[in-house]
């Protein structure tokens, strides 16, 4: 027996604000923090939110030590 699995979706994407870039957190519904307690990946530039994406995607696609 074959199951199709529904592709699955990226944490972060980058959208586009009403003047500026910010890269959204799927998971936590709002914008991406880029750390616990940080600031949040708003009011930046398409290419700043771009690279903020590529950190973030990196760093949660890393085994955590436990």
């Amino acid at each position: 027996m074959v199951i199709d699995a529904a592709p699955m979706q990226a944490r972060f994407l980058v959208r586009r604000g009403s003047t500026d870039w910010m890269v959204y957190d799927r998971e936590r519904k709002g914008p991406a923090q880029l750390e616990k307690d940080g600031r949040f990946a708003e009011k930046l530039t398409k290419e700043q939110a771009e690279q903020i994406k590529q950190r973030l995607t990196v760093w949660n696609s890393q085994p955590t030590s436990g």
